[in-house]
């Protein structure tokens, strides 16, 4: 049976990540993953072997994704509900990549990413996980892991053929959705390992401009915020070991409304009213 959520990520030749990660418990998961190879030789091909699409496209991670979605597989969008673009150097497993689809669609975000951890390199410290933190709401979420909803995908797919790198797309996202200050989020209850320096992966060797040049031209053109990795608000942990204090408050609000709630229901306040025939049927 064909999954309604599915990976889409870039892979070459020392990409080994999605099988000693992404699938290290392959029989659970809820999605499909779909590589897209762009070394120009592939060395290994029985690596592949078992992966629902592969397709040696030799080109760049959006733009790969914009050729698989609008030429080769365009009815992926009618058969998927959620796609992940997974950069080839996140660490994350089967479980997480589960909870992801799954919290993203329960919660209706329109796209959202798995916090880092604390080892992780890392551009936005805002992106690092919060301990305290279920998942956060944010301006934007960052182009080397975002999970997509497909109706936030079709608004946004136009902006993957921009550049080359994918700098700033990120940025433009957030305008094209309307800066939702409810819709794009952090999930820390996820954490996802960036094992690569920004800037050194295989495909950025492939560059033959700056990245940084990228990012100023397109949110230059669409007229976006540079950067708005700014929170808008959180859902805490609140447990017997996290956040006591918060968890207090709560017990005690609980109580006193239980408490109000007897009283208005068996207390002498009703039984003056039942007795002089004031209350209202219900």
């Amino acid at each position: 049976m064909m999954k309604k959520n599915i990976v889409v990520a870039p892979c070459g030749n020392l990409s080994k990540i999605f099988r000693d990660h992404w699938l290290d418990k392959s029989e659970i998961k809820n999605f499909d993953v779909c590589l897209l190879f762009y070394d120009e030789e592939i060395h290994n091909p029985d690596l592949y072997a078992g992966i629902e699409y592969f397709f040696h496209l030799k080109d760049f991670k959006y733009r790969m994704a914009h050729q698989l979605l609008t030429s080769l597989k365009p009815d992926f969008l009618d058969q998927y509900d959620q796609f992940y673009f997974l950069d080839d150097d996140i660490e994350i497993g089967t479980e997480d990549i589960n909870k992801m689809f799954n919290l993203s669609k329960a919660i209706g975000l329109w796209i959202c990413q798995a916090s880092l951890t604390k080892d992780s390199y890392c551009s936005w410290p805002i992106l690092k996980n919060k301990r305290d933190c279920f998942m956060r709401f944010i301006g934007q979420v960052e182009v080397m892991s975002p999970l997509f909803s497909i109706e936030a995908l079709k608004i946004c797919m136009p902006t993957f053929i921009e550049n080359k790198s994918s700098w700033g797309i990120d940025c433009v996202w957030s305008k094209l959705l309307g800066y939702p200050k409810n819709k794009l989020a952090v999930i820390d209850d996820v954490q996802m390992k960036h094992i690569k320096p920004v800037g050194v992966s295989e495909l950025y060797m492939k560059l033959q401009e700056d990245p940084h040049d990228d990012w100023h031209n397109v949110v230059q053109k669409y007229g976006a915020i540079k950067n708005l990795f700014t929170e808008y608000g959180r859902y805490m942990v609140v447990n017997e070991y996290k956040n006591q204090l918060l968890r207090s408050f709560y017990q005690n609000q609980e109580r006193l409304s239980k408490l109000k709630q007897a009283y208005l229901d068996y207390g002498l306040s009703y039984r003056i009213k039942n007795k002089l025939g004031l209350l209202k049927n219900a």
